[in-house]
């Protein structure tokens, strides 16, 4: 087989599908009019040569990146003139050109380079032409009065590495997706001078507290905002209420509202109760609608903070599957922005943590090595974030059992923000395995309490379980497990520790069903293959192991 530098060209039709479904015979007679008359001819024109024809698509090979290049731009300008009749009948043609090594075998080509010339022209716009950089260094030189636009680093299915493409004739649309979402907090609505107060006092906290959170930035004026937090305030003797609500103003859509009630007419009582539990809320809602907007976009087309997005969401899954995908969607950013704190926090955590947090199984050893490298190097690109401390936090105590440590780094996402869920988790996940028990189940149940329908709810009551547990408390600790369990039916840790917990306050019949539906979950479960829970001392993981064993689980 031989191997050489060449340019390699694909184009195709945009929307033939539908063309064809409208009028096959016209469909067909038309491309085979355009292939013959006008792009066919045009290859040799410019020392290229066809490699085949695949139904409305066209792979072709030059000897330059320069040819490839004035080629595709003389075709563009070329095909309306050819073609006459209704808009609609008309074919449009987008093309992507490449620039590396192939194999050639006969008079086939094969390999990296026409894999990456086939996504270019997938991205590209329809009438338009988008190159790689490769090409693009290649033919500069030759391009004259052609204009081409640098639309930055870009991720392709199956492609391991990101690619900085150029088009023409415009930058590829932006849209948001080279930024963060936008968001306005507006006043809230008063009635009174008072409500009114507190309504202005309401938005600047919710401002403060974002001021502290990443994945989204504060608008300071509502036309350059996609998101708009608003709501109102009402004061009555000894009580009040607050309404909060999020729109998109994109799209004049309603995504969120809420009410809360709550025991005082104090303005200091209301905004200090009121604003983390809405800002938090917020941030979680505008993570989850933006990666709505995204959920049909296939993934080799978004952009480094639409992954980052998308990795969010599929960390609100609550399974195995969906915590670690999120990490490995981190890790596709990574290859786009490799020096990004997010995206390193993300892959670590995702990747990392998933076997601990949703299987019983012992981690892989290299994979949470990889996990600790990527969050050290994270910490000292930006240690000033929430959840980087508190996902450092977690490896520290599950991977290394460094106990004394990760307290520290539960605390600093905590002093970072005072009201971060999953910070207030992290501490309470460190207590109890530390032994505070007490404390853990209060930093814990006040995580979960902060919002019933936050994702990870599931997993905070799974620890003020434990912490219950460990206190001796059973029937508590069965409860929060039970809720553990209607949040996220069938996860595994949290049936293994509601076989415990009813075990140890009698309920044997009720212990023995969770154990069965354990190992409908997990068919291969043995108490042996257990990745010991992270306790400092020995004697609470013994017990538990202990139960497991008297309840009738495989040794």
């Amino acid at each position: 087989m031989e191997r050489r530098l060449t340019a390699i060209l694909t184009a195709d039709v945009v929307g033939y599908s539908r063309l064809v479904e409208a009028d096959e015979a016209g469909t067909l007679q038309r491309l085979k009019g355009l292939y013959d008359g006008c792009i066919l001819p045009a290859i040799p024109q410019h020392a290229g040569r066809l490699i085949k024809l695949m139904g409305d698509g066209v792979l072709a090979e030059f000897p330059t990146a320069a040819n490839a290049v004035q080629f595709a731009i003389a075709l563009q300008k070329l095909l309306p003139a050819h073609q006459s009749g209704p808009a609609s009948e008309r074919m449009v043609f987008r093309i992507g050109v490449n620039f590396d090594h192939v194999v050639v075998e006969g008079a086939d080509v094969y390999g990296d380079c026409v894999n990456v010339a086939a996504r270019l022209e997938g991205m590209a716009e329809p009438g338009g032409v988008l190159i790689s950089q490769s090409a693009y260094d290649a033919c500069a030189p030759n391009l004259n009065d052609i204009v081409f636009f640098d639309n930055g680093l870009r991720k392709f299915k199956n492609i391991s590495r990101a690619i900085r493409v150029w088009s023409w004739p415009r930058p590829l649309p932006a849209l948001r997706a080279q930024g963060k979402a936008r968001v306005f907090v507006a006043n809230f609505e008063g009635n009174s001078p008072q409500e009114a107060a507190v309504g202005v006092d309401l938005a600047d906290g919710i401002k403060a507290h974002f001021a502290r959170l990443t994945g989204f930035e504060t608008a300071l004026d509502s036309t350059q905002a996609h998101y708009r937090a608003q709501g109102s305030v009402r004061i009555a003797v000894g009580r009040s209420r607050v309404l909060s609500a999020l729109v998109s103003a994109e799209s004049s859509r309603q995504i969120w509202a809420e009410r809360y009630d709550e025991n005082t007419d104090d303005p200091f009582d209301i905004v200090d109760r009121c604003t983390p539990r809405i800002a938090m809320t917020l941030r979680r809602r505008i993570a989850a609608d933006d990666a709505a907007r995204l959920s049909n976009k296939p993934i080799d087309e978004l952009s480094f903070e639409e992954l980052l997005t998308h990795a969010g969401a599929s960390f609100f899954i609550p399974s195995k599957v969906g915590w670690r995908g999120g990490g490995e969607i981190a890790e596709q950013a990574l290859e786009v922005e490799p020096r990004s704190f997010m995206a390193l926090a993300m892959a670590a955590g995702g990747v990392g943590l998933a076997e601990f947090l949703y299987g019983l199984g012992k981690p892989d050893d290299a994979v949470a090595e990889l996990a600790f490298r990527r969050i050290e190097e994270a910490l000292r690109i930006n240690a000033r974030s929430d959840m980087l401390n508190a996902v450092h936090a977690l490896l520290l105590l599950y991977v290394r059992k460094r106990h004394h440590d990760a307290m520290a780094a539960a605390r600093r996402s905590l002093e970072l923000n005072p009201d971060y869920n999953m910070g207030l988790w992290t501490l309470g996940t460190v207590q109890v395995f530390s032994g505070e028990f007490d404390a853990g189940v209060s930093s814990s149940e006040r995580a979960a309490n902060l919002d019933i329908r936050d994702p990870g709810a599931h997993l905070y009551s799974r620890i003020a379980g434990y912490g219950h547990l460990g206190a001796g408390r059973h029937d508590q600790a069965a409860a929060w497990f039970l809720r553990a369990d209607q949040l996220a039916p069938g996860l595994p840790p949290n049936l293994a520790a509601l076989v415990v917990s009813r075990w140890l306050v009698g309920d044997s019949e009720g212990a023995r069903l969770d154990l069965s539906r354990l190992l409908q979950e997990e068919p291969g479960f043995r108490i042996a293959q257990m990745h010991p829970l992270p306790y400092r001392a020995s004697e609470p993981w013994t017990s538990f192991a202990a139960t497991l064993r008297e309840a009738g689980a495989p040794e």
